[in-house]
């Protein structure tokens, strides 16, 4: 990893506690709102419900994301993102119960998805975990599923011990979360478990090799899986400098400023490939969702990113067709 992809990955996960409370407070906000608690979902009355929507195919998602090359001028919908609160996360909670006592954003919580479900998707992760979480209660509406959350901000998911981003001290709350997850989801027995993690440094300062986060991966599979329970490993999301609202508010005339080469972009997923394919995961990367050869902040009228690495609630929910359809074999098996 060169030292500009290392610098900026620091300046992602630095930046992410603010990004964690405002996730937090909506979380909160839904699981408060009127009629959580009960066997349905609630939704804005002048939405219609996820699994009656109709959502982009991945190859109309391609096709926009090569499209948006030639976009220069912001479109008034991603303009008029900019001063929403946009940060992607479930918001359609059914069945929620007190939350437990364990260091987390979310801890299963809540339900999302089918109401009438009879098959079970988990998200594990840090806060990408809730940032996909914005996408999957789509797909698992849509596909007659429910959905449960497990994430902690800035705790990432393979088997190790890592500094806190905040305090530079070894981040004691994740060992916790890592040991309480992983039990509560071998209760659940879930049909799917999807997990997601950005990098993160070790106790002594030092990034993981290559080794260590692959065979890490791998420990933190083998402690979830159990027969009947199919995996998924979502990989990192491509970030890049500049790449977020405050960008595209800067150059709203030029939102080609805010783009990136896919080479400036992209981490390498050779770790975490070799490790789905250690336990029979399935891998499923994002970058094809944001970048050809060049990463885009605006595509199909939706900015990408809200903050430096985790996407708008718009861009998460237009994705909910080709994260379905990246699944599919996953939720034919199960």
């Amino acid at each position: 990893m060169t030292l500009l992809k290392l610098a900026l990955r620091e300046r992602h996960v630095i930046r992410r506690p603010a990004a964690i409370l405002v996730a937090l407070a909506l979380g909160l906000a839904a699981c408060a709102a009127p009629g959580h608690g009960n066997t349905a979902a609630t939704t804005p009355d002048d939405e219609p419900p996820l699994a009656q929507r109709t959502y982009a195919t991945g190859a109309q998602v391609l096709d926009a994301v090569k499209a948006a090359r030639d976009i220069r001028t912001l479109p008034a919908g991603a303009a008029a993102q900019l001063t929403e609160d946009n940060l992607a996360t479930a918001r359609h909670s059914f069945d929620c119960q007190p939350k437990p006592a364990v260091p987390s954003t979310h801890f299963g919580e809540c339900t999302y998805g089918d109401p009438d479900g009879t098959k079970l998707m988990v998200m594990y992760g840090d806060s990408h975990a809730d940032t996909w979480a914005a996408t999957l209660e789509g797909v698992a509406a849509k596909h007659g599923w429910k959905l449960r959350v497990f994430s902690l901000g800035g705790c990432p998911t393979p088997d190790l011990h890592f500094l806190s981003y905040a305090t530079r001290k070894p981040y004691e709350d994740c060992d916790k979360f890592h040991d309480g997850a992983t039990q509560e989801i071998k209760k659940l027995h879930p049909d799917v478990v999807l997990v997601t993690s950005i990098g993160g440094l070790l106790l002594d300062g030092n990034w993981p090799s290559s080794t260590q986060w692959r065979d890490a991966w791998i420990s933190m599979f083998q402690k979830i899986t159990q027969p009947g329970t199919r995996l998924v490993l979502l990989s990192d999301l491509p970030s890049w400098k500049n790449d977020d609202i405050r960008c595209l508010a800067a150059h709203r005339d030029d939102v080609q400023k805010c783009s990136a080469a896919v080479a400036d972009a992209t981490y390498s997923h050779a770790d975490e490939q070799a490790a789905a394919a250690a336990v029979g995961a399935l891998f499923v990367s994002p970058q094809p969702w944001i970048c050809t050869d060049q990463c885009e902040p605006v595509i199909a009228d939706h900015a990408v990113y809200q903050d430096a690495d985790h996407l708008t609630q718009a861009y998460a929910e237009y994705l909910t067709g080709a994260l379905g359809e990246a699944l599919q074999p996953v939720l034919d098996q199960a």
